[in-house]
């Protein structure tokens, strides 16, 4: 076991990147400004309790808000990023734990422990669980880091105990990416797509720019962002788009409809209100008005 304070970012930026430390599963809390920023896979489980912050995270194609007191567990090799929100000046505070199931295949063949092994094996995809059923073990997870040895190992399976017990009320994240259409090659190519857009959402992006980006004509870009996201890349933006929308809805930064289109990179209030509705299953007006209800009924 290894606790871990920040993950260290390597040069050149790797897609498929080891998540730190090298026992069985170890803890990392991050106190930050920004989270580690580049979208990349790993072969452990991540299990992320959000004690601090918002914004977006991205797993495989899908893009979805995040709130404190959210649990996520990504499964092994699902490519995701974390985004703090560009408006937030509050720190991150988010306490991560890694799981790497094969160094632990022996202790999960006793009897008492297989059905936590099963599981986790058996995950179909990555999963979410609201602030409503995840504050009980918060002080669990923020005892991690400062746990150590038995102390520390009791406390990681009263967490899996509890993730457990808490299957029926996870949301599935899934995206609909197989683990066979990433390559690292692919992986940092997509992360410069992805990176770009989240940083120009608000302006007019061209497939001619995106294309130049990753070194691609504009023709073999959309078939290579459509074959290995299984989206176009227009579909992708507009998404971004839309959910940076619920976003400013959400926090009252404003309530201004055309308003929210123009900062979301939109030219038309209709073009916005018909992608809108289209995604969301509701009017901007709706949603406004609704906003009381969780995110997680505007991802399902």
């Amino acid at each position: 076991m290894e606790s871990i304070k920040n993950m260290e970012v390597k040069t050149p930026i790797e897609f498929t990147a080891p998540a730190g430390g090298s026992g069985s599963f170890y803890v990392q809390e991050d106190i930050l400004e920004q989270f580690y920023s580049h979208y990349h896979r790993h072969k452990e489980i991540q299990i992320s309790y959000i004690v601090r912050g918002r914004g977006s995270v991205v797993i495989g194609n899908l893009i979805q808000p995040f709130v404190k007191d959210e649990i996520y567990i990504l499964k092994a090799n699902d490519p995701h990023v974390f985004i703090k929100e560009n408006d937030s000046i509050e720190l991150i505070h988010v306490v991560h734990l890694f799981v790497g199931f094969e160094k632990l295949r022996s202790l999960f063949e006793m009897s008492e422990l297989r059905s936590i092994r099963d599981f986790f094996k058996n995950l179909d995809s990555s999963k979410k669980l609201s602030p409503k059923h995840s504050l009980e073990i918060k002080e669990v997870f923020l005892d991690l880091f400062r746990s150590q040895n038995i102390s520390k190992l009791k406390k990681v399976f009263t967490v899996f105990d509890f993730l457990f017990t808490q299957e029926s009320n996870m949301i599935s994240l899934y995206s609909g990416l197989q683990d066979s259409n990433f390559n690292d090659r692919v992986g940092i190519r997509i992360n410069e797509v992805l990176r770009y857009t989240l940083e120009n959402y608000a302006k007019d992006i061209t497939i001619d720019e995106i294309a130049k980006l990753i070194h691609m004509t504009p023709s073999a870009f959309c078939k290579y962002f459509k074959k290995h996201t299984m989206k176009t890349y227009v579909t992708f933006l507009n998404e971004i788009r839309i959910e940076k929308a619920c976003q400013l809805l959400v926090n009252h930064s404003t309530e201004n409809i055309s308003e929210v289109a123009y900062l979301c990179g939109f030219n038309t209030v209709v073009h916005f209100n018909r992608l809108f509705k289209h995604i969301i299953g509701c009017s901007p007006t709706d949603f406004t008005y609704k906003r009381s209800v969780p995110l997680k009924e505007v991802y399902r």
